[in-house]
C-alpha cells in the first residue's frame, strides 16, 4: 500500500476527523447455521398457518351470519314504548312494557313522537278492561289489539307490523 506523501516527502500528520469519516469495514458475518435457518423457516410457516386458520374462522362466522339473515330475514327494527303501570281497580294493577315492530320504511321517531298520547290511550283502555280480561286466556291477544288500536288512532295506520309484549304482570 502506498503512503500518501506531501510535497516535502513526509506523510501528513494523523487527522482524527478524517479517521472518523472513513468507512470501517465490518468483518464478514459467519454463514448461517442450517439448524438456525430451519427454525426461522418453521416459525414463519407456523405463523402463516395460524393466520390462515384465524382468517378461515372469521370468514366462516361471516358466512354463517349471512345464512341466518337469509333464513330469518333482517333484524326487526323496534320502537319501545315507555313502561306503564295501570291500576285495574282495588289493589290490582298491571305492569307492561311493549315494543312495536316497525313497518319496512317507517322510522322509530315517527311513532315515538306520539308515545305519550299512545300511553294515555292504553292507560284508559286497559284500566277499563278489568282484571279477568287481562288474566284469562287471550289476554296477550287483547293487549296486542289494544296497542294496535291505540297506535292506529294516534299515529296513523300501516306503521307497525307486529307487537312484542316484553313484560306483562298483573299484581
Amino acid at each position: 500500500m502506498a503512503l500518501h506523501r506531501t510535497l516535502y516527502g513526509a506523510p501528513p500528520p494523523p487527522d482524527p476527523l478524517r479517521e472518523a469519516l472513513a468507512p470501517h469495514h465490518a468483518p464478514h458475518p459467519e454463514p448461517a447455521h442450517p439448524t438456525r435457518l430451519l427454525v426461522i423457516v418453521l416459525i414463519a410457516l407456523l405463523t402463516l398457518a395460524g393466520l390462515a386458520y384465524g382468517g378461515g374462522i372469521a370468514v366462516d362466522r361471516i358466512l354463517e351470519q349471512r345464512r341466518v339473515v337469509a333464513l330469518m330475514g333482517p333484524k326487526a327494527r323496534l320502537a319501545t314504548l315507555p313502561e306503564l303501570e295501570v291500576p285495574l281497580g282495588g289493589a290490582r294493577a298491571v305492569e307492561m312494557r311493549v315494543s312495536l315492530v316497525l313497518a319496512p320504511k317507517v322510522e322509530a321517531d315517527r311513532i315515538l313522537r306520539y308515545q305519550d298520547r299512545i300511553a294515555d290511550r292504553l292507560f284508559q283502555t286497559v284500566s277499563e278492561a278489568g282484571t279477568e280480561r287481562l288474566t284469562g286466556t287471550g289476554s296477550a291477544a287483547f293487549l296486542k289489539q289494544t296497542v294496535r288500536d291505540a297506535v292506529r288512532r294516534e299515529a296513523g295506520d300501516g306503521l307497525i307490523r307486529d307487537i312484542y309484549i316484553e313484560r306483562m304482570v298483573v299484581k
